[in-house]
């Protein structure tokens, strides 16, 4: 049906296009048929009109003349026989004499009226010539050209013009149009439609109007026919195509020449059209035809392709079939799939029947079996709970079964997931067996009770030993079944790309949370054995909290988060700490608030230095606060313990080991602080760690007055009050007197005020984000009154996407939140000019332009797997890759390749025949010095601090952990590479 649907699409497409191109290019021959016929009849009536105009041009010219002869003084017999000889000459019909008033006396002695349609004594006075069509009595329609005389008589008749006559039919001859079969019609119109002369009286009935018959007996519109008529009263040319009582015509009209005159012409388009018509229909048919068999062409290739495309997949899935089957039946997990619709089972693991006794065709067409499996008695209970699972989401719940063969009871611990791909629900159930786990569990419970009297302590570490096993199954084997199933139906389903891009998605959101909670499970495991030491280093505050400002920025962006960092009497800032443990407690802390707090929420951090320190201890308080869902009070008093969350349907969505709260209270501990909370529920939560850390007065021996700017001004703009007081104390500390405001106009305001009375600041700090107006806007005001003074932009965001507009604007320097008095004084000194300004950190890039390119690398690793994979990641970066599966064998190669091959040695440390610590202590002991010096870096999974000081100490070069990290593997590679 597939196959079918999409033939019949392909098909329909091309008959579409067929159809469309067929009409444009129908449209196309159509117009340029219409532009030349209009073009050609142009040409013709215009020849008419040339011809008119002559012969009226003509006229004209006798009657002056003989107007002239008139005023002679001739007697009148010599005028008649003069007149009459002119007559027998010109050819005209009569002679005319005729009053002011239109009457007239023929040269034949006739008397009558003509009616010029206009005062005729204006016409003699202006001595216009003029012309009519006149029908006298008795006589044929002719036209009478007169022209102004010198007043006189003639046998008694005064007159003040003379005129001659011509019959219509010798105009109507002359203006016959020849061309068409005779079929075409000439009309000399007035500009209000009056016929003058007609060609084509003997054909039709008279007419006398021509507006007036498009009106009555064509096809033209009210607009058409008033822009027609426009035309004429404008003596304009013009065309267009009408239908006349039936017959499609072309009509030309344009001005003759003569008083308001238009020559209009009519002829049918069959008659012009006959032989580009069937010019059209020929080459119509030949298109037509030239597109049906190009588009037969492509139907057919893409028939065939996508049948060849369909076989292959078919093999393909049947292979991935038998490998999942053959998987499922060695797995102690049952998987299904049901329709969200009418809950029938699309799949079930074939390993069913072992696991629970139900044949697998009977799992798959009676639903009531697996009702009673995943422990519903009510049909629609289950129906309903598993509605609230939305996608993405999942509910979890544990059961036990009697197996239907043995008779024997089973645990399993059901996971259901909700999958939503292009509109059609799933929801999959992975049920695992922990049968096995609750038997230990059972027995350790026994082992408890029975020795309950005599080892009252045995039974209390017993039981935790059961608590945390049982933790420890659920919560490791969790993620590992959703690696699992997701790797399996990512098998199962990969012709689907949507499908196994969002498997693939999950199976990395669980790889991440397994590794984090193994590491939370090996750092508590050192806390209680006291194998933990803490290791203080010379630190620095300032860049310690830029550093984690850094490492959560992208979370903070992502869900759209507002982030406020300030610092409040920090006057030792360099101090000694374990590092990497304290920043571990602040990134726990801000990491739960980012988990927790709804998107569009606060997090705030701020740092303080209380006064109650000793000489060369300093108190420090940090306060991580956030808006988010908060804690319930029950919860709050066991948010320390190991393995506790608060139960409910939001926190539940949300991943987490249990342990952070625990390790990050520990190492506080240690450290002789305290750590504390204020929480409400659903109205955030704030934590506060104080803690003694030991002041680095090396560090601090700085001179922290600026002496260019003593006893000068300068103004610090934010809308946040701590850091206006912050901020202004360290200026005050400086030397400088400083000012604040929490408003961006006012600032300028007071820019313009100091400017005018010649006591202008020397010094601007503004916050990038202020409620009136941005900190570049503010910049660019100040500017604009001529102020050069340095400014400053505070910021608590990383201000790359802002630098160049903040510079074209004349910011000066910019100084990342919080600031601490070093930041301070760095962007005062770059300011001055005394430092240089910009971001300099080393921004590590992961492509080939990163220096790579070239290097070779000896990479020791004795699993196949994890030797393919870094492999692959390192070759991608550039460097040139050579492997050894053991110590032994990379000492031997390095002996043969000798100096300057390799780069650098990835060595793993545990491995067979040599470990890595040995076989490092043999390449520093080559009796060539350059050989031994080859940078040595473990890459394991040893990843305790213990371990890094071993290998620190057989010589190795650099330390990185297992699983790779690209980022640090392209840190410590640049740093070592760089070193040497």
């Amino acid at each position: 049906m597939k196959k079918k649907a999409w033939a019949v699409g392909i098909a329909a497409v091309l008959v579409i296009c067929v159809v469309l191109f067929g009409s444009m290019y129908y449209r196309f021959i159509s117009n340029t048929i219409y532009t030349e016929s209009v073009s050609h009849l142009t040409e013709i009536f215009h020849q008419s009109d040339v011809s008119l105009e002559q012969m009226v041009d003509t006229t004209y010219s006798n009657v002056r003349l003989w107007a002239d002869y008139l005023e002679s003084g001739s007697s009148e017999e010599a005028i008649r026989a003069q007149l009459e000889e002119a007559d027998r000459e010109a050819g005209f019909s009569d002679f005319y004499f005729i009053s002011r008033e239109g009457k007239y006396l023929s040269l034949s002695g006739e008397k009558g009226y003509l009616d010029f349609k206009s005062d005729l004594s204006e016409l003699i006075i202006d001595r216009k010539d003029v012309a009519l069509s006149s029908a006298i009595p008795g006589k044929p329609q002719q036209m009478v050209f007169a022209t102004p005389a010198a007043a006189s008589t003639f046998e008694g008749f005064e007159y003040e013009a003379v005129g001659v006559g011509y019959s219509n039919s010798a105009f109507v001859e002359n203006l016959k149009i020849k061309a068409f079969n005779g079929e075409a019609s000439s009309f000399v119109i007035h500009s209000d439609g009056r016929v003058v002369i007609d060609t084509s009286q003997a054909e039709h009935d008279p007419v006398y109007n021509l507006l007036s018959t498009f009106s009555k007996h064509s096809d033209l519109s009210e607009e058409s026919l008033s822009r027609i008529d426009e035309d004429f009263d404008n003596g304009k040319e013009g065309s267009c195509l009408i239908t006349i009582m039936g017959t499609e015509c072309y009509l030309i009209y344009e001005p003759v020449g003569i008083d308001d005159w238009l020559m209009a012409s009519i002829v049918p388009s069959k008659t012009v059209n006959a032989s580009m018509s069937k010019l059209q229909s020929i080459t119509f048919v030949i298109v037509a035809l030239i597109m049906f068999v190009i588009g037969s062409a492509v139907f057919i290739l893409l028939l065939h392709r996508n049948r060849s495309r369909l076989k292959a997949k078919d093999v393909q899935i049947m292979f991935r079939d038998e490998m999942f089957d053959k998987v499922s039946i060695n797995s102690n997990d049952v998987f299904l799939m049901l329709d969200s619709d009418d809950f029938k089972v699309d799949y079930v693991s074939p390993n069913i029947e072992k696991l629970t006794g139900i044949p697998e065709e009977q799992a798959r067409k009676d639903i009531h079996e697996i009702d009673r499996l995943i422990d519903f008695s009510d049909v629609e209970l289950i129906w309903e709970h598993l509605y609230e699972i939305l996608p993405g989401e999942q509910k979890e719940w544990d059961i036990e079964y009697v197996h239907l063969i043995t008779g024997e009871s089973r645990w399993f611990h059901v996971t259901a997931y909700c999958s939503d791909i292009m509109d059609k629900k799933k929801y999959i159930l992975v049920m695992s067996d922990r049968t096995k786990d609750r038997q230990i569990n059972r027995e350790l419970e026994a082992a408890v009770s029975a020795a309950e009297n005599a080892l009252g302590m045995a039974e209390a570490a017993n039981k935790a030993k059961s608590t945390f096993l049982s933790n420890m199954s659920h919560d490791i084997r969790t993620p590992l079944n959703a690696i699992i199933g997701f790797a399996t139906l990512g098998l199962a389903g990969f012709e689907d790309k949507m499908k196994v891009r969002d498997y693939f998605s999950k199976i990395l959101s669980s790889g991440n949370h397994l590794l984090s909670l193994i590491n939370d499970i090996l750092d508590m495991s050192r806390i209680e054995n006291g194998k933990i030491t803490l290791e203080e280093t010379e630190s620095n505050l300032s860049d310690m909290l830029h550093d984690i400002k850094t490492i959560i920025g992208g979370q903070i962006q992502a869900k759209q988060l507002e982030l406020f960092m300030d610092v409040r009497n920090v006057t030792d800032e360099n101090v000694y700490c374990d590092r990497i443990r304290l920043n571990q407690v602040l990134l726990n802390l801000l990491s739960n608030a980012i988990k927790f707090t709804p998107t569009g929420g606060t997090i705030s951090v701020s740092i303080a230095q209380l006064e109650n320190g000793s000489e060369n201890t300093g108190t420090y308080e940090i306060k991580i606060s956030d808006t988010g869902i908060g804690m319930s009070p029950e919860f709050a008093e066991k948010i320390f313990e190991p393995f506790e969350r608060e139960k409910s349907s939001t926190v539940s969505k949300i991943q987490g080991t249990g342990l952070g709260m625990t390790i990050s209270k520990s190492i506080i501990d240690m450290m002789g602080g305290s750590i504390s909370f204020v929480t409400e529920k659903n109205a955030g939560t704030e934590f506060t760690i104080s803690i003694p850390l030991r002041i680095n007065t090396a560090g601090s021996a700085e001179k922290i007055k600026i002496e260019e700017l003593e006893g000068l001004k300068a103004l610090v703009v934010d809308d946040d009050f701590n850091t206006c007081d912050s901020v202004t104390k360290m200026l005050a500390k400086v030397g400088m007197k400083p000012d604040w405001t929490f408003s961006g106009k006012e600032a300028v305001f007071r820019a313009r005020q100091s400017l005018e009375m010649n006591n202008g600041f020397h010094a601007y700090i503004i916050d990038w984000r202020l409620p009136d107006m941005n900190g570049i806007e503010v910049t660019r005001q100040i500017r604009s009154l001529g102020d050069e003074t340095p400014i400053i932009i505070l910021t608590a965001y990383d201000w790359d996407n802002i630098e160049e507009e903040a510079k074209e604007a004349g910011v000066t320097a910019f100084c990342s939140k919080p600031m601490f008095m070093s930041d301070l004084r760095d962007a005062l000194l770059t300011s001055l000019g005394q430092k240089s300004g910009g971001n300099e950190h080393n921004l590590l890039n992961i492509d080939k332009a990163n220096g790579f390119e070239g290097k070779k690398l000896l990479l020791v690793e004795d699993n196949e797997l994890n030797r393919e994979i870094a492999v692959e990641i390192l070759s991608e970066h550039g460097f040139d890759m050579d492997v050894a599966v053991n110590g032994a064998e990379a000492v031997e190669k390095l002996l043969e390749s000798g100096a300057g091959t390799y780069d650098a040695v990835l060595m793993d440390i545990q491995m067979p025949v040599m470990d890595g610590y040995e076989a490092t202590r043999q390449i520093r002991a080559f009796d060539d010095p350059q050989l031994a010096s080859v940078p040595v870096i473990a890459m394991t999974a040893n990843a305790s601090n213990e371990d890094r000081k071993a290998a620190e100490e057989c010589g190795m070069d650099g330390f990185m952990s297992k699983p790779i990290d690209m980022d640090e593997v392209v840190r410590v590679l640049q740093e070592v590479l760089g070193r040497r």
